[in-house]
């Protein structure tokens, strides 16, 4: 087996098959299993998807294990050299995997590769990241970052200033898509992707591990899908998922500066923070 897709569904029936129905329809050349973790779903029952598709390996979990857990409860059972992470919320616009896959056969310093994101309407995500550090948020504030040449604001900073058309390394990625080889698992702490976080920003905690490894993040274009961004995230709770991606964050830049940078650097963001909210009002 040459890829194993693991795919976590929380109540999105109908964006999950279609992710599923779009894998079918886009993979050749490269042999697959489709490894589907349901949450706890109350939305309908999970055996529905082994009726349209009984290929699959259904994983029925009996609580909602959050991200992490659900994606670690999938790989546990997985066979492929390499595993997708591929979100509910994506649909292949090509055959992204084979891309994927031919990519890290020939860069074995690359520890995890991810696509090019788009929306629905076929707008680009700025899916592709830079650690956020004390520099940058200085830069922000004054904010000096306004006076410095493109390319270097690129180098920086990538995201909106990086137009996502070109292969590059980068320090981080969304979780949508992120493709790896297996036996990095066995490198990491407890054989498996770190469960710190229920939701939001492990993506960004799993890809400093990677880098931690002496691997590479890398961007590639040439690799699409789209994705409906946020679609397996309810909307009743926008707030609350809000403040738990901001309390997350602070959590893992902690990880990174350990020592008295953790104190300025939260001392500038904070500071940040309160200006926008006062800039707002």
């Amino acid at each position: 087996m040459q890829v194993s897709i693991v795919i976590v569904n929380f109540n999105t029936f109908q964006l999950t098959s279609k992710c599923i129905q779009s894998i079918y329809d886009k993979v050749e050349n490269l042999s697959c299993e489709i490894i589907l973790v349901d949450n706890a779903s109350h939305e309908c029952d999970a055996e529905d998807f082994k009726r349209i598709f009984p290929e699959i390996n259904l994983i029925k979990s009996e609580q909602n294990l959050g991200f992490a857990k659900g994606n670690n409860l999938g790989i546990a059972q997985a066979n492929g050299e390499y595993i997708l992470l591929l979100n509910s919320d994506c649909e292949l616009l090509n055959n992204a995997p084979l891309f994927s896959y031919n990519y890290m056969q020939e860069n074995k310093s690359c520890g995890l590769s991810t696509v090019q994101l788009q929306y629905p309407n076929g707008k680009l995500q700025y899916n592709c990241r830079r650690f956020r550090t004390i520099e940058w948020e200085l830069l922000e504030v004054v904010p000096l970052y306004l006076l410095l040449p493109k390319k270097k604001k690129e180098s920086l900073m990538l995201h909106h200033y990086f137009n996502h058309q070109r292969q590059i390394a980068c320090d981080w990625v969304w979780g949508a898509y992120m493709f790896f080889p297996s036996k990095i698992l066995e490198q990491l702490p407890g054989g498996k992707l770190a469960e710190d976080f229920f939701m939001y920003c492990e993506d960004t905690l799993w890809c400093w591990q990677i880098k931690q490894l002496g691997y590479t993040i890398n961007f590639l274009p040439e690799a699409k899908v789209m994705h409906v961004h946020k679609g397996s995230s309810s909307n009743k709770n926008k707030s609350h998922f809000q403040q738990m991606g901001i309390k997350n964050h602070a959590i893992f830049m902690r990880k990174i500066y350990p020592d008295w940078r953790w104190y300025v650097f939260n001392i500038i963001y904070k500071s940040k923070q309160a200006l926008i909210a006062l800039i707002k009002k």
